[in-house]
């Protein structure tokens, strides 16, 4: 049994993670800015460290007699310089590893702020000399258990398609890396789906699983910035995932990669199948 340092439990992807941890017999130390929001931190074998990745004593807390780390962090301004006082602390801890949850679109010399900063994050992480893996997914199938507000998909993305991943199989990769670890070391896993889905396959896979109306809407871009206003998010926040929906819209996003097939040697699960695991989730936002 081994204890792993998990930064980002709340998350979509980090609650998979310590779940898949725990039922492979090993415990975590969770970091958490906060409360504990999801069951998986909950659960016997947890221990949970209250700070931020720029928060040296919790760093020395959270560290403490650990290898192993898998690692989420927020994509806002200083997000960069937090991350390297965190492997600031994990030098001066000896850890090991660090698994770092990335994004296909990481690139540091890109003039968008989201793939730029996963860039200098991968950056840092590499010339670290701390052993590295990192999981570039895609946009996550979790993502419509709460994008469809009275079963209405409502858009800017044409008829782009997206080859959706599961976050259970990040999570599924992440917990490969941190156990195996030498078979992991070095590698960036770009992680898809099987099937590059259109917004309307999505809400017809949601419609067939639920036995419920899902409707997809495509908008313009104009009026999705103007509701994303109205609920009193950023213009920063705003930009930028106008210009994502741009990329989906102009069919760029489709590609398939083969990430998950290389680490867990089977292929993803399917969005058909997401659908059926949380048909009741699904249906709670009509």
């Amino acid at each position: 049994m081994t204890e792993f340092l998990v930064v980002g439990g709340n998350g979509n992807v980090g609650r998979h993670v310590v779940d898949q941890l725990l039922d492979a017999g090993h415990t975590v130390r969770a970091l958490l800015r906060g409360q504990a929001r999801v069951p998986a931190l909950e659960r016997e074998g947890v221990s949970l460290v209250v700070g931020g990745i720029e928060d040296g004593d919790a760093l020395a807390r959270a560290m403490r007699g650990i290898a192993s780390a898998y690692v989420a962090t927020s994509d806002e301004e200083g997000s960069v310089a937090a991350f390297e006082t965190f492997l600031q602390a994990a030098r001066s801890h000896k850890l090991d590893h660090i698994v770092r949850l990335s994004a296909l679109s990481a690139d540091p010399q890109s003039p968008a702020m989201l793939p730029r900063r996963h860039g200098e994050r991968e950056k840092a992480l590499e010339r670290s000399e701390i052993g590295w893996t990192h999981l570039q997914p895609t946009w996550f199938m979790q993502m419509m258990l709460e994008y469809a507000p009275g079963g209405i998909i409502a858009v800017p993305g044409g008829q782009g398609r997206i080859p959706w991943i599961d976050t259970r199989d990040i999570a599924a990769v992440a917990v490969a890396a941190l156990t195996e670890a030498d078979d992991h070391l070095g590698q960036t896993y770009e992680l898809t789906g099987g099937v590059p889905l259109s917004y309307h396959d999505l809400a017809r896979e949601m419609s067939a699983a639920t036995g419920r109306s899902f409707e997809y809407r495509d908008i313009a871009p104009q009026d999705y910035a103007a509701a994303m206003r109205e609920q009193g998010h950023p213009e920063s926040y705003i930009a930028l995932l106008l210009e994502l929906y741009e990329g989906i819209a102009a069919d760029t996003k489709a590609q398939l990669r083969l990430g998950v097939q290389e680490a867990l040697d089977r292929q993803p699960i399917s969005f058909a199948r997401f659908c059926r695991d949380h048909a009741e989730e699904l249906v709670r936002q009509l």
